[in-house]
Parts: C-alpha cells; structure tokens; sequence
C-alpha cells in the first residue's frame, strides 16, 4: 500500500507509441511557484511586475513540455485542464445539507458536522466561530435544533460563508480551505487561474497535443478518462502530475511520473491505497476522514474527538476486511459513501462522464508553429532553438502526426552528440578555456535548462 519513489529520472528508454498525459494545473502551479525559490529570487527579484511574472511561467511551461518530450518521445500528448463547475462540490454540499445540525440560542449557532463543532456567534465584522470540544455535544441536547437542510434558505447561504480566523470553513466545502492560502504573486489570481488555460490551447499545436477541458469535471477526472480510454491504444502511458490521487491508477502499462521530484511514484497496492484513503480522508480537498468509528472493530463511538487516521485506516482494513458491509452494520455507510463517491475516480457520474468521453473523442490540433506567438509570449529564441533541435531529430510531437514514425526518429543520435559536447566541454574546462567560448552545447534533461 506504500507509495514510493525511485531516483531522480534523467534518462528513460524511448517507445514507438508512447501517450503523456499532463496534468497542467499541477505542472502550472509549480512552475508558478518555482519562482519564489530561492535561486528564482537572487536571479529575477523578489517581486516581478505582472507582464514579467507571466511572461517567465509561459517559458517555463513550454520549456518544461520540450524536457519531457526530449525525456520520453510521446507520439501523442494529452493536457488535462480544470473545470471551473465541479460535481464534486454539489456532492459535498448535498451530503451536509441533509447531515448537518445547527443548533441555536440568543447568541448564535452550534454547527454540528462530523466529529465537529463550532459555536459561530455574530462580530462587529463578520462572525465569532470558535470550535468546541466533541465532547460537550450532550450538554448542546437542550437547545433548539434542525438539520441544515430544513433552515431557510438565507440561514443556509450565511452558514455556508462562515470560516474560522484561519479560513477554515465551518462547513466543509469542497476543497474549501484552499482560498485561504495567501497569493504571493503579482498577476491576479482569478485572472491567472482562466489564463494558464486559455495558454494552453494556444500552445498545444506547437506539439500537435490535444488540450481537454470540461466544466463540470477536474482535471483528475479528465487524466483517469484519458488512461482508461487509451491505455490499450499504446505500448505505455505515462502521467505527469504531482497529485496522490493517481496512485490509484491500476492499470499494467501506465506509470505516474512525479514533476516536482522528476521522479517515478509507485505504488504496489492500488487499490488498497485508495480503500485507506477513502477512510482517512484527504486534507488537501478539504474531505474529512471518518468520524467516531472505532479503528480496531469498525464500531461507532460517539466519544471519539478525532476521525481515523492513515495509520488508523490500515488497522481498520485489517481487522475488517469487508469495509462497506462494516460500515453499513454500524452505521457509517453514509460517510464511507460519500468519501468514496468524492476519491474514488472511478465514481465519476455517468452524465459526466458522456461528456468527458464526448470531449476525449474529439481529435488533436494539426502541428503548427507559430514563432510569431512564441516572440509574443516573450520565449527566448535558446527555447526555440530548442525545439527545433527536437525536430531536427523526428522526436514525434514536434513533427506532423504523418512522419512520426520510427525510422525518422534519430534521438539516440542526439543523446550521442550531447554526451560528445559534455565531454569536450569538460576537457576544454580541464585545460583553461572559458565556457562561453564554446556554442552550440543542446539542452538536455541533465542541465538546469529553465534559466533565462
């Protein structure tokens, strides 16, 4: 059930018909934030106006896309966008709507969901929530009280609005606490978060890549589809993505490829990967773990102030191995369900899913270069030389769909001249000359190639 990884990658062997899949709101956060790294700042400053912010990400972004063909030679790429309407957060909204209870006095609400409790009271500004022991839920018995779904409909909106001084909501939206993480950036967040997007329609005929996007669904949604609709279409798939949820991919020929360590992640039991996390929760979406149920017997206990943990959820599995029929006997199967309906990428609603397939099925932009685009993205001209290096060699996606074929692919030949250029260059180093005295060194994945 663990979930390893091997060394830094700087090498792979190359395949005949290779599909990556890209999932591009991860690879474009980190590439975002990879400009507050140290290094990052003593090169470009602390802070970069707007213009230069986007214009060093989109050649980071399209460098980055130029590594990985260079890395695995895809025939064909796929880049998975996020849905700005999610059904996820219906599901989560629906699920406390109909569990939640609100409690009242003169003063103010309890809101009583899961194993928590906050006593939210009105402020100068806003409201005063402060959290309550679970443990003091009994003496909360007297007072008047109603599920969320039976208050009036203002009531509920103003309840759904309410966060902690942290920016953690009293009711768990989904994905509700990542608002609250501060934006240490000068473009504007919303206006980033659409155009990281629209960039990446416009540069997917650059590598004949389809760019997918659906409203209603997440980019996980959209890479799990993706593996499951053409995994048999290739030799092998390989997902590039930083997100955990992956790991539950239980599919022979595809491997998750880890962006920020340049690492391959594997995990040897999927899907018991994903019946833990189903128990433990995930933090990060803001999905908590089940509450009061008892980690050695699967019973509940109401007394219990904290759900189940990772660790607590492979105890649970071991002492019960039919997880749903525990659950339904003591009655949790409603929180099983509505974690596993929310993790489980297999979970996907069928109208959801027709649309997703419906966008799949549409085919791939034609190649297309326009090097008046990349000199107005501000890409310099190292990066294009680049890519015409890649072409130069036949790597697949930097080439017509038509003449990706075996026989025009010449990267071994590449990966010899680079090696020949390293090794003069280190003897030029061992006898005096100067660096800069020396051209034409090719970028490779065992360079820092994302320098301006």
């Amino acid at each position: 059930m663990a979930v390893g990884e091997s060394v830094p990658l700087k090498s792979y062997p190359y395949k005949n018909r290779r599909l990556m899949v890209i999932d591009w709101a991860s690879l474009s956060y980190h590439q975002l934030w990879s400009l507050k790294t140290k290094s990052s700042k003593r090169r470009l400053g602390s802070v970069l106006p707007e213009d230069d912010e986007l214009t060093v990400w989109r050649t980071k972004m399209f460098n980055r896309l130029l590594d990985y063909i260079r890395l695995f030679n895809p025939l064909d790429i796929i880049l998975c966008l996020e849905g700005k309407k999610a059904w996820r957060k219906q599901v989560v909204k629906d699920y406390y709507t109909d569990n939640a209870t609100i409690y009242w006095d003169a003063d103010g609400y309890f809101v009583c969901s899961d194993n928590y409790i906050y006593r939210v009271t009105k402020a100068v500004e806003g409201f005063g929530v402060v959290k309550v022991p679970v443990k003091q839920k009994s003496l909360l018995e007297s007072l008047k009280h109603k599920k969320l779904g039976e208050l009036p409909a203002d009531t509920q909106d103003m309840l759904w609005g309410v966060k902690t001084s942290t920016g953690t909501p009293v009711l768990p939206s989904y994905k509700g606490k990542r608002g609250s993480s501060p934006w240490e950036f000068s473009v504007d967040k919303a206006y980033w978060q659409s155009y990281k997007d629209d960039y990446a329609m416009e540069l997917a005929p650059f590598f004949r890549a389809k760019a997918v996007k659906c409203d209603v669904a997440e980019g996980d949604d959209m890479i799990y589809a993706s593996v499951k609709k053409y995994s048999g279409d290739y030799d092998d798939v390989i997902v590039i993505t930083r997100d955990s949820d992956m790991s539950q991919i239980d599919v022979p020929n595809v491997k998750i490829f880890n962006h920020t360590s340049n690492m391959f992640v594997e995990c040897a039991y999927p899907q018991q990967y994903l019946a833990a996390k189903v128990l433990a929760g995930d933090t990060s979406d803001n999905i908590r773990s089940m509450a009061f149920v008892d980690e050695k017997t699967g019973s509940l206990n109401p007394s219990k102030a904290n759900g189940v943990s990772e660790k607590g959820a492979v105890i649970l599995m071991e002492n019960c191995p039919n997880i749903y029929a525990v659950a339904k006997a003591n009655g949790w199967d409603g929180q099983y369900m509505r974690n596993r309906t929310l993790i489980d990428l297999s979970m996907v609603p069928r109208d959801v899913s027709e649309k997703i397939d419906v966008i799949l099925e549409k085919p791939a932009p034609k190649i297309a270069q326009d090097w008046s685009k990349t000199a107005e993205w501000g890409i310099p001209d190292s990066k294009v030389d680049y890519y015409r290096t890649l072409q130069q060699f036949g790597y697949f996606c930097t080439i017509p769909a038509e003449n990706a074929t075996p026989e025009a692919f010449h990267g071994d030949m590449l990966i010899k001249q680079e090696a020949d250029k390293n090794t003069a260059l280190l003897d030029d180093s061992a006898s005096g000359l100067d660096f800069e005295d020396v051209d034409g060194l090719f970028a490779s994945p065992d360079v820092d190639i994302d320098l301006l």
